[in-house]
């Protein structure tokens, strides 16, 4: 079977890899270090084109960073939560007014070209200073939903994504201070044991699903919803 263009590229750099250091030890008896070097650059060679599952997503370079990919939903105090205005990876292009701290995405429900992602973990995660009542409800009202094209890859309630970030600690106050979901630790962050490979200009996007909505109090904080998709970001050589 012939090897795919990630495949291929994964290959030649390896190759090149073990070429430069043949150069670098002629005959110098290191050829453990070497043999060792190879079998680290081959494992992770295997590994990336694993995550990928070998599908054909970059044509000629690829570059391969263990970053995320996130956005934000914002409710003001009072604000209505429903499923429409829920809908998160679908409002981040330039006239969404989102700065890096809300999303790194550039396009509406894709990834630009040429980029791909697989997806090892879904972490989502509310602004730690939400009033109990509205958080409580939250947790009781939706389902998270991750779509890709037009099939649901996962749906849970919302406490099974645990974020495994947030504030940690203790304090001598005896009023409410912070709420998490789950207990801060990357160790704590929801992880799938199936990964989700976001190809090349391929639609995804996620959204709550649940009750028809929900009020925030008036009196609180609002909300601030954060999503992140955590795995392998794939993107061209530039």
């Amino acid at each position: 079977m012939p090897l795919s263009a990630s495949q291929q590229v994964a290959q030649a750099a390896t190759q090149a890899a073990m070429a430069a250091m043949a150069a670098q030890n002629p005959q110098t008896g290191q050829t453990g270090m070497v043999s060792s070097a190879v079998q680290a650059i081959t494992a992770q060679q295997s590994f990336i084109i694993e995550s990928f599952r070998g599908q054909i997503y970059i044509s000629d370079e690829l570059d391969v960073q263990d970053t995320p990919i996130y956005d934000t939903l914002t409710y003001a105090a009072g604000g209505t939560i429903n499923t429409p205005n829920s809908a998160l990876f679908s409002n981040v292009e330039a006239n969404s007014g989102k700065t890096y701290a809300q999303t790194n995405m550039q396009e509406n429900r894709r990834l630009a070209a040429p980029e791909a992602f697989s997806v090892f973990g879904i972490r989502l995660g509310v602004s730690e200073n939400v009033v109990y009542a509205d958080l409580i409800s939250w947790f009781n009202s939706w389902a998270y939903e991750f779509w890709l094209g037009q099939k649901n890859y996962s749906r849970a309630n919302v406490r099974h994504y645990s974020s495994g970030w947030g504030m940690a600690g203790y304090t001598t106050n005896t009023a409410q201070s912070f709420f998490t979901n789950g207990s801060p630790g990357r160790g704590s962050m929801n992880m799938v044991m199936v990964k989700l490979v976001i190809a090349n200009q391929m639609s995804f996007y996620a959204q709550l699903n649940g009750t028809a909505s929900q009020v925030l109090s008036s009196g609180g904080t609002g909300m601030i919803i954060i999503n992140e998709l955590v795995g392998l970001y794939a993107r061209g050589v530039q």
